[in-house]
């Protein structure tokens, strides 16, 4: 293997990194966020404290790897210094599997995509196991790179850095729709520090042959990590909050964004159709293997995968958005044939959702059937 076709494989790789009970489809929370109440940012001390908290969590839980926080930023450069310093002598990345001969290179282009991402200011995992040599304390490292000024500014800045809407449409979101900030950066932190925690106890992405099995490895990490987040959030609260709500709603518009692996709908509906208590009563391993077992669940064996998305691109152009946002990956998926039931299906759950992010009423755990869509129109 050359390392043209390396870089070329990780870079596909990279560009993914850069997205109640079962008696009822109704969203079961108790507190609807009134237009007038916005919170208020939290202190650079609160969050600080957040992102400690965190750390301090799965650095006791797991001895053999340290986990720590990279802020970007101006000194973006700085920490990359400082990561350096750490890792010793034949470091290897542990995100994707390769083969031994072509470790070296697969590290570099880890410390390149870590650049990258650090100045982009891109919320990320990255799990390194350290040269033998190096002064860390244990084998592996998980760097997450996380900006709080850019990321979760307040409530409307976590919404906006979510969602992949123009800024007019945006500024026109009803305040009951936004993410709370502290929430949502408690939320990233458990999703990204899963990934690294799945790395370490299954092993990184997988080798692939096919067009489009990288972008779906990328997409099966995604939705465990979702899966696991909304598991500990649910665990923190004992309930399905507005946060969760409005987070799986925004969710489900992600597949018409230019980052469709993120799109992990169907993985977090169902953490939110499982019993708050049951959850609440799993141990961390036991959360790990729920993530896990649901992604198997809900995610759709390859060919599906590629089915989904071709109805994608076909319910892309039904609804007026630019297919092209979806790049030159999508291979022989415009040529399928697929069913129509299912890009209908796809069209009606966009409008419904999009539609909703401007009103305040109660959501629904699925959208809508076509049948009552259209009688509402």
């Amino acid at each position: 293997m050359t390392r043209g076709v390396i870089l070329r494989f990780f870079a596909v790789a990279a560009s993914m990194w850069l997205c109640m009970t079962n008696t009822t489809l109704a969203w079961a929370y108790s507190e609807v966020l009134d237009s007038s109440q916005k919170a208020t940012p939290a202190t650079a001390t609160l969050v600080q404290e957040v992102i400690d908290e965190h750390l301090r969590f799965y650095n006791e839980h797991f001895d053999k790897i340290r986990f720590a926080h990279l802020t970007g930023g101006d000194d973006w450069s700085g920490e990359l210094v400082a990561v350096l310093s750490l890792l010793g002598s034949k470091p290897a990345a542990l995100d994707y599997q390769h083969p031994p001969d072509v470790r070296a290179d697969v590290m570099d282009v880890t410390l390149v995509r870590l650049r990258q991402l650090l100045r982009a200011d891109v919320v990320s995992a990255t799990l390194i196991q350290v040269g033998t040599d190096s002064p860390l304390d244990r084998a592996n490292l998980c760097l997450i790179a996380l900006n709080p000024k850019r990321f979760i500014a307040d409530d409307y800045g976590a919404t906006r850095y979510m969602l992949d809407v123009k800024d007019d449409i945006a500024e026109r979101i009803h305040p009951s729709r936004y993410l709370q900030h502290m929430e949502h950066l408690r939320f990233a932190l458990d999703h990204e520090a899963f990934h690294c925690i799945d790395s370490f106890l299954y092993g990184g992405a997988p080798m692939t042959e096919q067009d489009l099995e990288a972008e779906y490895e990328m997409f099966r990490r995604e939705s465990a990590a979702d899966a696991y987040a909304m598991a500990r959030h649910i665990q923190r609260h004992g309930r399905i909050t507005p946060y969760a709500r409005n987070l799986t709603h925004m969710r489900a518009l992600w597949l018409f964004s230019d980052s469709p692996n993120r799109c992990t709908f169907e993985t977090i509906r169902e953490v939110l159709r499982t019993d708050p208590n049951r959850i609440q009563a799993m141990s961390l391993p036991e959360l790990i293997d729920f993530a896990v077992a649901l992604r198997d669940q809900a995610v759709r064996p390859y060919d599906g995968y590629i089915l989904q998305r071709a109805a994608a691109l076909q319910a892309a152009r039904a609804l007026g958005l630019d297919p092209a946002l979806y790049g030159d990956q999508w291979c022989e998926c415009e040529r399928m044939e697929v069913d129509p039931k299912l890009v209908a299906k796809l069209v009606n759950r966009y409008r419904y959702y999009y539609e909703q992010l401007f009103t305040n009423t109660t959501l629904e755990l699925e959208a809508p059937s076509l049948s009552e869509s259209l009688e509402q129109r």
